[in-house]
C-alpha cells in the first residue's frame, strides 16, 4: 500500500492524519491480512449467553474506539456512513428483556412464591380487601448504582378520564333504584359493598348521602385526588422492609381509618419494582398479574398488554387443591386455555404447586401408597413413642421419691431446729423436756410450696406448731405432761442432734441418687426425642416428596389432556364425519414432558435462609434449600431469559465481525491496490453489477412467492372459517343473550347484569368474571383456534424457511460465480477470505432473521387474535348504554327486552364487522412482514455491493466511480491501526491473553483507559524480528 505524504491540509481536523507515516503503515497493513478470529469464535453457537454479553460489552467500546478517528473526518469522506452503521449498531447492544407472567387465585400464594424467588422476606405490597382486584406489579432488576436506592419503586396511577369511568360504573353498582346508597353497602362481598369500599376509601370524609349526591365529574376534580391522577410516584429504600411499608401506604386498603385520611389503592394503574435480585439479573421481569376482568379499564388493559407480551407464564396453585382441582387442564377457565392456543404459549407455561409444607404424613402416606417404604421408620417412630412415655413414667415415680426425701429432710430440719432450741434452753439454766410424739399431735397440714426459708417460717408441722386459737389450752396441757417425764440432759440433746444428722445425711445421698438417675432419664427422653424427631422429618421428607412427585405427573398429564381435549372438540366439529378419537392431533405424551413443574414450600425456603424469625413454623420435612425447589426455580427464572440473551448478544456479534470486515476492506484499499486497467475495471464492475441485479430480481420474486404463500396459509385457515362458523355464531347469539336475564342459577342476578351492561359487557364482581362480548363469539373463537394455531406456529414458520433457504442459495450461488472469476485473474487471497467471512457473516443473519420476523409475526397476531371481541363490544354499546338508562319498576324486563331486540338486529352484521377488522389487520401483518423482509435484504445487497465492488473490482461505491480523495486516504490510514487490534480484545475472553493485556477495550472500572493503552502496546505491528514470517492469512473454519 502507498505511503500518505504529510502535507498542510485545509481542513485542521485532518491534520493529525497528515503524521501517519510510511512504516506505521506497512506495519498495520500486516495486521490487516488476519481473520477476526477470536470474534469468530466467540459466535460459535456452544457459547453460553453469560460468555457472548462479555463479548457485547467489549464490542461496544471497540465501536467507541473506532468513533475517535471517524469523528475527526471530514463529511467529504465515508466517515459519516460508517458514524451511522457503529451507532446503529450500538442499538442493537441493549440487553434483552423477558417478561413472565404469574397468575393464580385468590390465596394461592403468589405473593409469597414470588417474594422466595426474590430472595426477599417480604416485597411486594399486598391488600387486605380481597374481594378489591389489586393493580398489576412488576418486579424488573435495579440496575441504579446509589447506595440510597438499592430498591426502587414506582406507582403509577390512573388518569382523571379513566377514574370519572370508574367512578361511573362503581356509582351504577352503588346507587339503588332510587339513587340512593344501596344497604347492601355494609356487605363487602357484594358488589355495591365493593363500590362504597373503593368510593369511601379514596373521599373518606364523605357520609352516605354526600355520596349519593355527588357526581362522577365533582369528585374526580377534588384537590388532593386531582394532584394524584396521571402521575408517577417514586419510592426508594436501602432495605425491602422499608421500601415495603413505603409502597403499602400507597396500596394497602386500612379498614378501620380513624385519622379519615386518603387511600390512593383504587386510584393505582400499575406498580413497578426494582431490586437487585439475582433472578432478575439476566433480564427475567416477573409481573403479578390479578386479572384481565378488572373493573378498573385501566388496570385490565395493562394486564392484558402484559398477557400478550409475556415469554413465560407462571400458573400458581396450591398443591393441595392443584391435583383436586384439575387446574392445569381447565389452566384458569377455556376461554384462558384457548387464548394459549391462539397466542401459541403453551410451550411458555409453568406450572408452580405452592405450600407443600402443608401436609399430613398420616394421609399422604395412605393416599400416596407409601406405608410400606416408611413402614420401618414409622415403627421405630412409634418404639420411641413408647419409650419416652416409659421413661416419663418411671421419671414421674422418681421425682415423687424426691418429693418424699424433700419432705423428710424438712421434717429432719423441724425436728433439728427444735432440738437445737431445747439445747440453747437449757444452757441458759432452764430445765427442758424431750417434745411429745408426732403420733399424739394434730394431723400435719400440707407443705407449702416455695424455698426452705419460707416453709421454716410458714410451717405448721403438727410436732411444733401452735395456732393461736388453742396457744392457751396447750400450754396448760404441757405443764401437767411435764410433771410426769425426765428432764432432758445435755448428753441427750447431743445424742439427738447427732443422730438427726446422719438421719439427714442418708436421706440428701438418697436424694442425689434419684435426681441422679432423674438426669440420665431426661437425657434419654431428650436423644430419644431427637431421634424420633429426625425420623419424622424424615417421613414427613418422604411424603413431601411423594406427594410432589405424584402432583408432578398428575399435573403434567392433567395438562396433556386438557390440549387433548380442546384439539378433538374442534377437529368433531370441523369435519364430524372423518374424526377419529383414536388419533392423537400430536404428540401428547412429549406436550406433558414439556410442561415445567415446580413443587414449592415458600415458607420452608424462608425459615432455612434465616427469615421468618417472627412466625412459629414447624419446617421439618425439608433440611435443605434444594428441598423446597425455590432454588431450582430462581434457576428456571434465570434460563427462560438465555434463548433471547443469546440471539441478542449473537446478533450484535455477528453484525460487528460484519462491520469490522467491511471496514477493514475498506480502510486497506488505497487505490493503487488493483492491477486492473481502467478499461477491465469498468468491464469488471458491469459484470459484478449485473450479477447482483440479477440476485435482487431473483430475492424480490421469491419474497413475493414467500408473501402469496403467507396469504394463502391465513386464507386456508383462518379466513375460510370464518365464512364457515359465522352462521353458528349468528343462530347462537339470541340464545346466549337469553341466558343472561333467565332465572338463576343459570342467568345472573339484575344488579350484576346492570354492572356488566355499565362496564359494556365485561365486569368481574362477586359472582365472578363476566364478557357478554366473548360468550357471544365463542361460537367462532372455539372452532378458530386450532387452524390459528396451524397457521401460525407450523404453516407461516414453514413458508418463511423456504424464502430463507432459497435466500442462502442465491447468496451462495453470487459469491461462489463472483469469487471464481476473481481467482482465474489472480484476486489477492486476502480479500477472497475476507469475503467468505463476510459471506458466512450474511448465512448467520439469514438465520437470526426467521427469528426476527417470526417474533413480529407473532406479536402482531395476538394483538389480531384479541381484535374479535373489541368489534362486538363497539357494535353492542347502544344496548348496554340502553341497559344502564333503565329505571323503575319493570327495568329488568326492559333491559332483557332491548337487549334481545339488539342482538337481534344486529347479529347478522357484527360476527362479519369482527371478522372484517381482523382479516385487515392479518393483512396488514402480512404487510409488514414484507416491508421487514425487504429492508432485510436490501440491506444486505447493499453490503455485498460494497464489499464485492472493493475487493473483486477496486471500486469504491461511495465514490461513484472515483478514487479515493486524499484526505479520505488519510482517513483509511488513521484508522488501519484500530482496525488491526479490534479482534485483540475478544483474546481475554478465551485466557488467551498475557498480564499486559488484560482490560483493554473491555476493562471495566478506574484505570480503563490505561489498560487499553498498554494492551494496544502489547499488538505487534510488524512480524517478529526472530522469524521475519510474512503474515499467514487463517482460512476460516467450516461452521
Amino acid at each position: 500500500m502507498a505511503s500518505v505524504k504529510a502535507e498542510p491540509v485545509d481542513n485542521p481536523g485532518l491534520a493529525h492524519f497528515a503524521e501517519v507515516d510510511n512504516a506505521n503503515n506497512s506495519n498495520n497493513e500486516a495486521d490487516l491480512v488476519g481473520n477476526i478470529n477470536y470474534l469468530q469464535k466467540l459466535i460459535s453457537p456452544d457459547n453460553p449467553p453469560e460468555l457472548l454479553e462479555k463479548g457485547v460489552k467489549i464490542g461496544v467500546r471497540v465501536l467507541e474506539s473506532l468513533k475517535i478517528p471517524l469523528k475527526a473526518g471530514p463529511p467529504q469522506t465515508a466517515a459519516p456512513g460508517w458514524l451511522k452503521a457503529i451507532n446503529d449498531l450500538e442499538g442493537l447492544a441493549k440487553p434483552s428483556r423477558t417478561i413472565v407472567g404469574v397468575v393464580g387465585n385468590t390465596g394461592a400464594g403468589k405473593s409469597s412464591v414470588i417474594s422466595a424467588v426474590l430472595d426477599e422476606e417480604r416485597l411486594l405490597p399486598t391488600n387486605c380487601m380481597r374481594a378489591c382486584t389489586a393493580s398489576p406489579t412488576e418486579i424488573s432488576y435495579n440496575h441504579s448504582e446509589d447506595p440510597d436506592e438499592l430498591y426502587r419503586a414506582e406507582v403509577e396511577f390512573i388518569t382523571a378520564d379513566d377514574w370519572v369511568k370508574d367512578l361511573r360504573s362503581l356509582y351504577s353498582d352503588l346507587l339503588d333504584g332510587n339513587g340512593e346508597v344501596s344497604r347492601e353497602c355494609t356487605n363487602q362481598d357484594s358488589d355495591a359493598g365493593v363500590a362504597y369500599a373503593k368510593i369511601k376509601a379514596v373521599y373518606p370524609r364523605l357520609i352516605k348521602d354526600q355520596i349519593a349526591k355527588a357526581t362522577p365529574e365533582w369528585l374526580v376534580n377534588q384537590g388532593a385526588v386531582r394532584q394524584v391522577l396521571g402521575t408517577v410516584r417514586k419510592v426508594r429504600a436501602t432495605t425491602a422492609a422499608s421500601l415495603y411499608r413505603q409502597l403499602q401506604e400507597y396500596v394497602d386498603s386500612k379498614e378501620k381509618n380513624t385519622e379519615k385520611r386518603m387511600e390512593y389503592w383504587p386510584l393505582i394503574k400499575v406498580v413497578r419494582i426494582y431490586t437487585k435480585a439475582a433472578a432478575l439479573a439476566t433480564g427475567a421481569c416477573l409481573v403479578d398479574l390479578p386479572g384481565v376482568q378488572d373493573s378498573n379499564a385501566a388496570r385490565a388493559a395493562v394486564a392484558a398488554n402484559y398477557m400478550k407480551a409475556c415469554t413465560g407464564l407462571w400458573i400458581v396453585a396450591p398443591i393441595t387443591r392443584a391435583v383436586d382441582d384439575k387446574t392445569a387442564k381447565s389452566l384458569l377457565g377455556d376461554s384462558f386455555r384457548r387464548q394459549l392456543k391462539y397466542d401459541g404459549t403453551y410451550s411458555a407455561v409453568t406450572f408452580i404447586c405452592s405450600k407443600t409444607d402443608d401436609i399430613s404424613v398420616t394421609e399422604a402416606s395412605e393416599s400416596l401408597g407409601i406405608e410400606e417404604e416408611i413402614s420401618e421408620s414409622w415403627n421405630r417412630i412409634q418404639e420411641l413413642s413408647d419409650d419416652i412415655k416409659r421413661i416419663k413414667s418411671d421419671m414421674n415415680e422418681l421425682r415423687d421419691e424426691r418429693e418424699a426425701c424433700n419432705d423428710l429432710i424438712d421434717k429432719i430440719e423441724q425436728t433439728w431446729d427444735k432440738w437445737e432450741a431445747l439445747g440453747n434452753k437449757l444452757a441458759d439454766g432452764a430445765t427442758v423436756y424431750a417434745p411429745d410424739s408426732p403420733s399424739k399431735k394434730r394431723k400435719r397440714h400440707s407443705r407449702p410450696k416455695g424455698s426452705r426459708k419460707n416453709r421454716d417460717s410458714s410451717d405448721i408441722d403438727s410436732d411444733f406448731s401452735d395456732t393461736d386459737g388453742s396457744e392457751s389450752s396447750d400450754k396448760e396441757n404441757q405443764e401437767v405432761r411435764d410433771e410426769q417425764r425426765e428432764p432432758l440432759t445435755s448428753d441427750q440433746i447431743d445424742a439427738k442432734l447427732a443422730s438427726l444428722k446422719s438421719e439427714k445425711k442418708e436421706v440428701r445421698a438418697k436424694k442425689k441418687e434419684t435426681e441422679d438417675k432423674i438426669r440420665t432419664f431426661r437425657e434419654q427422653v431428650k436423644q430419644l426425642a431427637a431421634e424420633k424427631e429426625l425420623l419424622l422429618a424424615e417421613v414427613k421428607a418422604v411424603c413431601i416428596q411423594g406427594r410432589n412427585e405424584y402432583s408432578r405427573k398428575a399435573i403434567k398429564q392433567d395438562f396433556a389432556m386438557g390440549i387433548k381435549e380442546l384439539d378433538q372438540e374442534t377437529a368433531a366439529e370441523e369435519d364430524e364425519a372423518n374424526f377419529d378419537p383414536d388419533v392423537d392431533l400430536r404428540d401428547y405424551d412429549a406436550v406433558a414432558a414439556s410442561l415445567p413443574v415446580f413443587c414449592v414450600s415458600s415458607r420452608a425456603f424462608q425459615k432455612l435462609s434465616g427469615r421468618l424469625e417472627k412466625d412459629d413454623f414447624n419446617g421439618s420435612g425439608f433440611q435443605s434449600p434444594e428441598d423446597t425447589e425455590i432454588p431450582q426455580l430462581q434457576a428456571h427464572a434465570k434460563k427462560l431469559t438465555e434463548t433471547g440473551r443469546a440471539a441478542a448478544a449473537r446478533r450484535f456479534l455477528n453484525d460487528l465481525m460484519q462491520l469490522l470486515n467491511s471496514m477493514k476492506m475498506w480502510a486497506s484499499d488505497d487505490g493503487t491496490g488493483s492491477s486492473l486497467t481502467d478499461a477491465e475495471k469498468a468491464r469488471e464492475e458491469t459484470h459484478l453489477r449485473r450479477q447482483l441485479r440479477r440476485m435482487e430480481q431473483e430475492l424480490d420474486t421469491t419474497l413475493q412467492q414467500c408473501l402469496d404463500s403467507i396469504h394463502e396459509v391465513l386464507t386456508d385457515n383462518i379466513y375460510e372459517n370464518f365464512d364457515r362458523y359465522i352462521p353458528a355464531a349468528v343462530d347462537a347469539a339470541l340464545l346466549t343473550a337469553a341466558q343472561w336475564g333467565a332465572p338463576r342459577p343459570i342467568g345472573l342476578l339484575w344488579a350484576t347484569y346492570k354492572a356488566t351492561c355499565r362496564r359494556h359487557g365485561v365486569f368481574s364482581g362477586a359472582s365472578g368474571p363476566h364478557d357478554f362480548n366473548e360468550e357471544l363469539f365463542s361460537p367462532i373463537s372455539k372452532h378458530l383456534a386450532n387452524g390459528w394455531e396451524r397457521a401460525f406456529q407450523r404453516r407461516l414458520p414453514s413458508a418463511l424457511d423456504s424464502f430463507l433457504r432459497a435466500i442462502r442459495v442465491y447468496l451462495e450461488k453470487f459469491h461462489r460465480e463472483a469469487t471464481e472469476r476473481a481467482r482465474e485473474r489472480g484476486t489477492q487471497y486476502t480479500g477472497l477470505n475476507m469475503l467468505e467471512q463476510q459471506l458466512q457473516a450474511h448465512l448467520r443473519r439469514i438465520g437470526d432473521m426467521r427469528t426476527t420476523v417470526l417474533a413480529l409475526a407473532q406479536e402482531l397476531q395476538r394483538e389480531a387474535n384479541r381484535g374479535f371481541t373489541p368489534v362486538i363490544q363497539e357494535e353492542m354499546i347502544p344496548a348496554y348504554e340502553g341497559c344502564t338508562e333503565e329505571r323503575g319498576p319493570g327495568s329488568y324486563m326492559r333491559m332483557k327486552n332491548l337487549m334481545l331486540d339488539h342482538v337481534n338486529q344486529r347479529r347478522s352484521v357484527m360476527f362479519r364487522n369482527a371478522t372484517n377488522h381482523v382479516q385487515r389487520q392479518l393483512n396488514d401483518l402480512c404487510d409488514r412482514v414484507g416491508q421487514d423482509l425487504k429492508a432485510e435484504i436490501d440491506q444486505m445487497r447493499a453490503r455485498l455491493a460494497r464489499d464485492y465492488l472493493a475487493v473483486l473490482v477496486g471500486v469504491d461505491v461511495a465514490s461513484m466511480g472515483l478514487g479515493p480523495s486524499r484526505v479520505e486516504l488519510m482517513l483509511r490510514a488513521e484508522m488501519m491501526p484500530v482496525l488491526a487490534r479490534a479482534d485483540h480484545f475478544f483474546a481475554p475472553l478465551f485466557g488467551d491473553v498475557h498480564d499486559e493485556d488484560e482490560g483493554g477495550v473491555g476493562g471495566d472500572g478506574d484505570g480503563a483507559g490505561e489498560k487499553e493503552e498498554r494492551s494496544y502496546g502489547s499488538v505487534k505491528t510488524e512480524p517478529d524480528e526472530t522469524t521475519q514470517e510474512p503474515p499467514v492469512a487463517v482460512k476460516s473454519e467450516p461452521e
